[in-house]
C-alpha cells in the first residue's frame, strides 16, 4: 500500500515539476492564452476577411484567394490590432493561402474550400468557446522548448484513463524585435 502511495505521490510530483515553467516560457505560454481569448472576443471580425471566393455560380468553386482584397486587409488587421502574432505570422499565412490556392487550381470543382474546411486560428471543427477551453484546461500538460529566437509551445490533453495516449498538439513562436510572437496558428502534433 504504502508503495502505491508512493509511486502516486511520485507521479503527481512528476506532473508538476513538468508544469513549472520559466518566466520566459510562461510569457510564451501567456502570449497564445491571450490569443485564444483576443480571437474569442473578435471571432467576428477574423471571420469577416474575405480571403478567397468562387468564382462559379453563387460564390461556387472553382475558388481563388483574394490577394490584393481579403489577404491584404487580414494583414494589416494583424499588423494594427493583433500584438501576438508578427511577419513570422504573416509569412505562414501567406505560405498556407498559397497551398489553398495550389489546391484549388489541382482541384477546381472541389465543393469544399481546402485550407478554408476548419476553423483556422483555433485549430479545430469546434467553436472557439469550446476550444479556448480546451487549450487553457489547467489539466493539460504545457512543455515549452526555446531554441535560441524560436520557440514551441506543446500542448497536452489531459488522459481520459490510465493507458490513453496523449493527445498533443503545437504553436511555433519566434522573437521579434525582444518579443514572442506566434509565428503560425496551433495545429495537432504528428506522433
Amino acid at each position: 500500500m504504502k508503495a502505491i502511495f508512493l509511486s502516486a505521490l511520485l507521479l503527481v510530483g512528476a506532473n508538476n515539476f513538468a508544469q513549472k515553467l520559466t518566466a520566459d516560457e510562461q510569457r510564451i505560454k501567456k502570449v497564445f492564452f491571450d490569443f485564444l481569448l483576443f480571437y474569442k472576443k473578435n471571432e467576428k471580425k477574423f471571420n469577416s476577411f474575405k480571403l478567397y471566393s468562387g468564382s462559379g455560380k453563387e460564390n461556387n468553386p472553382p475558388y481563388r484567394i483574394n490577394w490584393d482584397t481579403g489577404v491584404q486587409q487580414y494583414f494589416n488587421y494583424l499588423r494594427k490590432y493583433v500584438p501576438f502574432v508578427g511577419e513570422a505570422y504573416i509569412k505562414a499565412e501567406t505560405g498556407h493561402f498559397k497551398n489553398a490556392e495550389q489546391n484549388f487550381k489541382e482541384y477546381p470543382d472541389e465543393e469544399i474550400a481546402m485550407g478554408f474546411d476548419y476553423d483556422r486560428w483555433a485549430g479545430g471543427q469546434e467553436n472557439i468557446d469550446y476550444t479556448y477551453k480546451w487549450y487553457t484546461s489547467p489539466e493539460n500538460t504545457y512543455h515549452v522548448i526555446i531554441s535560441g529566437n524560436k520557440a514551441k509551445l506543446r500542448i497536452g490533453s489531459p488522459k481520459e484513463k490510465e493507458g490513453d495516449t496523449q493527445f498533443w498538439s503545437f504553436v511555433p513562436f519566434v522573437k521579434e524585435r525582444g518579443k514572442w510572437k506566434m509565428a503560425d496558428n496551433i495545429y495537432p502534433e504528428d506522433e
